[in-house]
This record gives C-alpha cells, structure tokens and sequence, in this order.
C-alpha cells in the first residue's frame, strides 16, 4: 500500500468506482514510469460512476509512484470530501478538475501535468507547430487557455471551461497540458501524444526556428483528417500500459 498504511476500500464501494479506481491509479503510475510527474503537485481525476458528480483525486503529499486505488480521495464538485480518510487535496487541482467535471460529461478522466516539454510549448506563442506527425495529428485538436496565477480563484473554471470547448486537448499557456477523455485509455493516449509533440518541438526548434522544416499543407490537412479516428488506439494501447506497470510498478490496483 502506498503509505503503509491505506486499507484496501475494495470491498466497501461498488465495483464500477473500484474499477474507475483502479484505472486512475493506473494512470498515476503511469506519468511517473515516463517522468512527467512534478512531486507531489498536478493532478489526474475520475468521475465516480452515478448521478452524485463524485469524482477521484490524489491525497496531497503523495508521490504518483506512490499511488493506489485505495489512497485516492473522492470528492464532490464543491470540494467536500465524501469519504472517510486522513487524507487531503490541494485546492489549486480542485479548481481545474471540478470545472471540467462539472462541465463536459464526457470528460471521465482528466489529466494535468507540468512538464518540462509541455511548459516549454505552452510558452511559446504560436503554440503547437506542425513539426513532427503526433503534433499534425493532433494541432487541431488542441485547445488553449491563458495564464492566470495558480489555480486557486474559482471565477477561472468558467474561463478555462470555455476555452477548452468540446476539445480533448489544452496548452495552459506558461503552466502545462491537459487531456480529457471519457475513458482512461483515451484521455492516456491523448496526453502521450500530446507530450511526445511537445517534446519533439522543443528538440526541433533548439537547433533555432529559421532551420526547422514543417509538415506540407496537404500533409496537415491529410493528418487532420486521419487523426480524428485515433480513438480506435486506445483500447489497443491501454492493455500493454497496464502491463508494463504490472511489471515495472506493480501494487497500484490495491
């Protein structure tokens, strides 16, 4: 258990929040095996199955490493936890997570991170360029919402709502990235798209921006066409993920 001390809340919630516990846990994991995790700070989330507008967050003070199914806390969109636990949460990633929440019911999963690569891009002005083939296939579905401060003035969820529209991807200008998805395969594969075209521009345009070579105009429009149907990878992806952890980061779906 990640604490040495988390009991196992298996058999006192119903098996779909087990289940979206689970697969949270799973994408903790996950961001910390690539190295996109910052501390204890950024946040991943799930909605509770049911008509409550619950959802899972992590306990404040954990590593992602650290992680369980049993250690996230459940919350409602007010920030109230609804659960009995010793536990915590930062209520900058309470501000983000509750808006999206409450605001696309699509949006079962939605992660948040800072990223050297993916700060690297936020704070460029021309955002996202089409360098490489993730960012093609994704540029057009890429939101972006401006800086604000930390994440703690509730008046910004309708802002940040707006600007992320119906888009399963956002650059927070000078802060980070975000994916949503109504599963946690999808919102994954998103977010690893996403950061692997943030990386690849920050390699590209280190050389300067004058030499960079991008995608030809019928190869973007081409890409975008064909990046609309990149939902079918995920649950193809989404196994193999769980698998690797199995092996590299075991305990997480206790």
């Amino acid at each position: 258990m990640a604490d040495g001390s988390t009991p196992s809340l298996k058999s006192r919630v119903s098996a779909e929040e087990w289940q979206a516990r689970v697969d949270l846990a799973a994408l903790y994991r996950l961001v910390a095996l690539h190295g996109w995790d910052d501390m204890i700070f950024t946040h991943i989330s799930a909605r509770v199955p049911g008509p409550e507008h619950h959802f899972l967050i992590n306990p404040y003070g954990f590593y992602f490493e650290e992680i369980t199914a049993s250690s996230l806390v459940k919350v409602d969109l007010d920030g109230n936890i609804v659960q009995e636990t010793q536990s915590f949460i930062n209520p900058a990633g309470f501000t983000i997570h509750s808006a999206i929440h409450a605001a696309r019911e699509d949006a079962h999963f939605v992660i948040h991170l800072h990223t050297v690569a993916g700060v690297g891009v936020a704070a460029q002005k021309e955002g996202l360029l089409p360098i490489g083939q993730n960012a093609c296939l994704l540029q057009h579905q890429v939101a972006y919402h401006g800086y604000e401060g930390l994440a703690l003035n509730h008046e910004e969820r309708e802002r940040l709502v707006a600007d992320l529209g119906d888009k399963p991807l956002m650059l927070l200008r000078n802060h980070g990235t975000l994916a949503v998805g109504p599963t946690a395969a999808a919102a994954w594969v998103g977010m690893f798209f996403l950061e692997r075209a943030c990386a690849q521009q920050v390699a590209a345009l280190s050389g300067g921006r004058e030499h960079v070579l991008f995608a030809p105009d019928a190869a973007q429009a081409e890409t975008k066409e064909q990046g609309r149907g990149l939902g079918f990878v995920a649950p193809l992806a989404w196994p193999g993920a769980l698998r690797l952890l199995d092996r590299k980061s075991p305990g997480y779906d206790v």
